[in-house]
């Protein structure tokens, strides 16, 4: 009776496009409400508890850092160092593009973050240069879900809050998976730019040139290794290097690049809090909805039914990475995991498969649900940015999308690549 209140509320609110946070909410209080089985406190102090975290903290910071980082001028420096590398080369803008948000991704943790200060200059730079719109938009919304694969990212630090899992672990378990996607990104994009005819400058950036931008973005490339660094070097936590990365943006962005005017402070102060608002009563409604569902013990019947199953595991497995699939197309990320993890984690680790290694296979799921309508937050803004539809920008990205997909089947199947470094470095800090 619970689980049919619970998931058919949920259903019947997304179908009338309530908010999703609302939704989870609302079937939340409602399943309460009628099965009477625990006080309706519950949902207060489930929501209360879940947001008073340590870990969780390094979301809203991790947020700050990346907006400073668009507002500081610190992505058009990157963007120039790439550049001044691969320019000159076939479809050298778009390597351009998948370099910046490669390294971008580092910096900000966040998926649409990293294709609106990226897209931002160089889908209008691709476009004027006598790129089709269409390919420029759909090789930044691509290259920018790294932003959620390549440490910091936001949604692992939610994946291993949620399922007990070490954050620092699945940083640095990021890091192959994330540069191996960059490489399929920019093979990609040389293929189609050839066929399409699409060029390099043809001005092949002189050393001088090279040193001249890589001077000028010094400290901002340095960040990733000051933030990872500290991590792994034990000497501060993932929360504690978020704070860090607030501060080291600012410096950069108010008293070494200058461009940040204490008149910007209200403007970024202000998006800071709406996005983390957003991302918080996403998180607070999610838990408590699956709460509800460990008390039913969805979770554990979900788990009996599926490796009770008269087939082999690589078939569970491929069902669970199309459920996967399926949900980042209709589901916000930061929801799915929280709602999924816990239940199919149990699951897989009965399989044999690592919780660091699931993470990552979750996180390259939720990047195609970035890249898949109705959802697909990174065509959104790369839709607002080149002033094309959402359809528009969804089908020029489809050679990217199968691309990810059938990579994603691949990654799950390859535990020794994505648990190389974890294993090599031997553990690290919650």
């Amino acid at each position: 009776m619970a689980t049919l209140i619970l998931f058919g509320s949920f259903i019947i609110l997304m179908i009338l496009s309530v908010p999703i946070a609302f939704a989870l909410g609302i079937s939340s209080i409602l399943t309460l409400m009628i099965t009477q089985k625990m006080p309706l406190s519950y949902i207060a102090q489930g929501m209360f508890t879940t947001v008073d975290s340590y870990a969780l903290m390094a979301v809203p910071l991790f947020i700050f850092a990346g907006l400073i980082m668009e507002y500081g001028g610190l992505s058009r420096r990157l963007i120039n160092v790439a550049k001044s590398f691969v320019g000159h080369y076939t479809g050298g803008l778009a390597g351009v593009s998948i370099l910046a948000c490669t390294i971008f991704a580092a910096l900000s943790g966040s998926g649409p973050a990293t294709v609106a200060a990226v897209g931002g200059i160089m889908i209008p730079a691709m476009v004027k240069e006598k790129y089709d719109v269409g390919f420029s938009s759909a090789v930044v919304a691509s290259s920018g879900t790294l932003g959620i694969i390549i440490p910091p990212s936001i949604p692992l630090i939610i994946y291993g809050i949620t399922t007990n899992t070490s954050i620092g672990d699945l940083f640095i378990a990021g890091v192959l998976p994330g540069l191996f996607i960059a490489a399929l990104l920019w093979l990609m994009s040389y293929v189609l730019s050839k066929k399409k005819g699409f060029t390099g400058s043809g001005e092949k950036a002189t050393w001088k040139e090279r040193l001249q931008y890589f001077n000028e973005a010094k400290w901002t490339l340095l960040m990733p290794i000051v933030v990872l660094g500290g991590i792994y070097g034990g000497i501060f936590t993932p929360t504690e290097a978020a704070g860090i990365a607030v501060v080291y943006s600012a410096i950069l962005g108010i008293f070494v690049y200058k461009e940040i005017k204490w008149p910007d402070a209200v403007e970024l102060f202000k998006r800071t809090t709406l996005i983390s608002g957003i991302i918080l009563i996403i998180i607070a409604t999610a838990s408590t909805y699956g709460r509800i569902l460990t008390i039913e013990r969805i979770p554990v019947k979900i788990a009996d039914f599926l490796t009770s199953l008269p087939v082999g595991s690589w078939v569970i497995l491929s069902l669970i990475l199309i459920l996967l699939v399926f949900v980042g197309m209709f589901m916000e990320t930061l929801a799915g995991i929280i709602l999924l993890a816990p239940i199919l984690l149990p699951v897989v680790t009965e399989l044999g498969v690592h919780p660091v290694h699931f993470g990552i296979v979750m996180i390259l799921a939720a990047e195609i649900g970035f890249l898949t309508p109705p959802v697909g937050d990174n065509l959104n803004v790369a839709s607002a940015i080149s002033g094309i539809t959402l359809e528009q920008v969804a089908k020029a990205t489809l050679p990217f999308t199968i691309a990810l997909i059938i990579l994603l089947f691949g990654f799950m199947f390859a535990e020794p690549f994505i648990m190389f470094l974890p294993d090599l470095i031997g553990g690290t800090a919650q």
